[in-house]
């Protein structure tokens, strides 16, 4: 009964990152606003040291699977070739 109430109750913040198959990101939401699936892009900088640009590259309103996730990251990785 417990787990059943507990179910019910939907995070307010949420944030995960990712990291597999050689893409980095994470899956991040604010109540109410939709789900977000950001890309990291890692490229080098002017002296050398790496420059992290941060992509959203979906917005959703519900929240993806992993598979999906880690899909949509590895899209936004290859696409950026």
């Amino acid at each position: 009964l417990l787990i059943v109430f507990y179910n019910k109750f939907e995070s307010i913040f949420y944030l995960k990152p990712f990291s597999d198959k050689n893409v980095y990101g994470w899956l991040y939401r604010v109540y109410p606003e939709p789900w977000q699936v950001v890309w990291e892009n890692v490229k080098p900088g002017k002296d050398g040291s790496p420059e992290v640009e941060y992509v959203v590259v979906a917005t959703l309103d519900k929240k993806p699977s992993y598979s999906d996730t880690i899909g949509m990251l590895m899209k936004a990785s290859q696409s950026n070739k």
